[in-house]
Parts: C-alpha cells; structure tokens; sequence
C-alpha cells in the first residue's frame, strides 16, 4: 500500500511555477494519510531556489523538499532521469510522482493515478491526455511525430512525462541507459506492466511554455533514440525489400530488351541506369546503418544510477520544520 510518495519537478528558471504547484499540491493532500517528499530538479537555472517564497501549512502532508541543482542544463527527460535516481536509494518512499512544475500536470489528477494504482498493484500508471490546449500548428507536429513513431517502431505512443511509478518500477528503470533519453519510451521498452489514466492538461501557473517545434524535434528524437535497435531493423528490411524490387527491376528491363522488341531505343538503358542506382544507394544506407548500430553497441552506454551523481552540482534538503521557518521569512 502507498503511503509515502516521492514528486520528481524537474525545474528550469520558474520558481514562481513550482511555488504554486507545491501549494496545490498541500491542499491536494490535506488531511490524507499520504506522506509527500519533494524533489525539485534544478536543471541549471541561473535564478536561484528562495525557500521563503513557499506558502505551506505548518501541518500540512509534505513533510521535505530537496532542491538538487545540477551543474549544468541537462534538459528535461535528463533531469528527470536524475530525480529518478535520487529517489530510487530512498526507503522512505512507496512510489515516485513525476510531473512538471508548470501546472499542465494538475496535482487534482494525481486522485485519479492513486486510484488506478490500487485497482492495479505493482503496475505504473500513465497519464494520457484526453484534452490538449496547445496552438492547432503545434497539434499537428504532435501528431505527426506520433505517426512517425509508429512507422518507425511499431508502437503507439500516446502518454508523456506525467506519471505514477511503483518504487520497485524505478529501481528498475534507473539501470536502463534508455532512461538517460526518454522516460516514456523507457517505460514502453521495459516490459514492465502499465495502464493509462485519461487526464485533460492543465492552464499554466505562470509564464509561456519553452516548448516550440525545435524543442518538440529533439523531444521526438530522443523517443526513437530508445528503440533504435527495432528502427535499425525496420529500415534493414525496407532496404532490402527496396533492393531487391530494384534488382528484379533490372531483371526485366534486360528481359524486355533482348526478349522482345516492346523497347524504345534508350529506354533500356535509361531504366536499368536509374534502378541500378537506387540499388547502390540502397545498398550504401545499409552499410551504413550496420556500421552505425554496431559502433553504438560498442560504446559503454550511461547508466543513470550510475552517472547521474557526477551531474550534480549541490543538494539542499528542507525538512518540515526548515520549510514552515523559510515560509514565515519576510
């Protein structure tokens, strides 16, 4: 049974943001039996963390915060992966939260992430948006990167970063180098069972979202970067069927040449030219996808419980007493 959890914010300059999460989030929790243990991630903000501009009941469920501040911005899947390992040491805590500090992930859906938690035990739970708000333009790159994920792996992805995961599930997703790109994908590529949970996105708390089509590109990117293993064969058997169709094309245009007198002087030649160098370029894709995937494959891959601890440049915990001190602060 859950009854201490873990919130993993990854935080980039909006302090202001993450305030008004950590407040929600206490009156979210009043009077629950849940024990709630912050961790913001400071992925290389250039403002600073102000304790005192945190507005919590001195009784209130959240009983720390840890503010982790990394040396330099990761970017957010990678500060993520870093909150992750942070709490996966942790036996205080039954199951980690990760969510942004924005207010897209609204901490009133976390009810409904408990609840599909305890119809199933042991599974992780996935927010899938059942109503977005984003501009029609950025919908519409959103879709087409869903469209290429399927081409390209097979698999539907429909869930973000939004997320309740059993203490067990990160202690086994914190060994997988996938997680260093893609908390999504990893869970996707871990065999571990997950449901989803339909959830609408929240407005923001403050600001503008950092997110633009360059930022959903990269985003994009680092999903396929998991299962880039299933690309490689994917693209190996398109490159082969396309090889082969090009050789049997060569086939019949010679047999159409001298077996019969259908071709129209240069015809023959012009034809078997061009399939002949769809055939090299086919085999040179291949060639070099090969060599890619095997000079990847001998390269040590970062484990994040492993590596994640070199990326951090300080860590402050405040425990119940320290953050109802720093919130009377003029």
């Amino acid at each position: 049974m859950i009854r201490s959890i873990a919130v993993v914010v990854p935080v980039l300059d909006d302090w202001a943001s993450f305030a008004a999460l950590v407040a929600d989030l206490a009156r979210q929790f009043a009077g629950s039996e849940f024990a709630i243990r912050l961790y913001a991630i400071d992925d290389g903000s250039l403002a600073p963390f102000a304790a005192a501009a945190l507005n919590l009941p001195p009784a209130g469920r959240i009983v720390s915060l840890d503010i982790i501040q990394l040396a330099l911005n990761l970017g957010h899947q990678r500060a993520i992966a870093v909150g992750l390992c942070a709490v996966a040491d942790s036996p205080q805590c039954d199951a980690v939260v990760v969510m942004d500090g924005d207010g897209e992930d609204r901490p009133s859906d976390l009810a409904a992430l408990l609840a599909a938690s305890r119809d199933s035990p042991g599974a992780i739970v996935l927010a899938r948006r059942a109503r977005r708000s984003e501009p029609w333009t950025f919908r519409v790159w959103y879709q087409l990167y869903r469209a290429l994920f399927y081409i390209l792996t097979g698999q539907t992805i429909r869930f973000g970063n939004f997320s309740l995961l059993p203490i067990a599930a990160v202690r086994r997703l914190v060994y997988m180098p996938e997680l260093w790109n893609h908390l999504a994908a990893s869970i996707m590529r871990s065999r571990l069972p997950y449901r989803e949970v339909a959830v609408a996105r929240g407005p923001r708390f403050a600001g503008r979202s950092h997110m633009n089509l360059v930022g959903l590109i990269v985003h994009g990117l680092s999903a396929l970067s998991v299962h880039t293993d299933m690309i490689f064969v994917r693209v190996l058997l398109a490159s082969a069927a396309i090889g082969v169709a090009a050789a049997f094309g060569i086939v019949a245009v010679a047999g159409v040449r001298f077996g019969t007198s259908l071709a129209i002087p240069g015809w023959a030649t012009t034809a078997a030219g061009d399939l002949l160098i769809v055939l090299v370029q086919t085999l040179v894709v291949v060639v070099a996808a090969t060599l890619t995937m095997l000079a990847g494959r001998s390269n040590r891959p970062i484990v994040p419980i492993l590596d994640a601890r070199q990326f951090i440049a300080e860590r402050q915990t405040f425990d119940r007493e320290r953050l109802s001190a720093s919130a009377m602060l003029p």
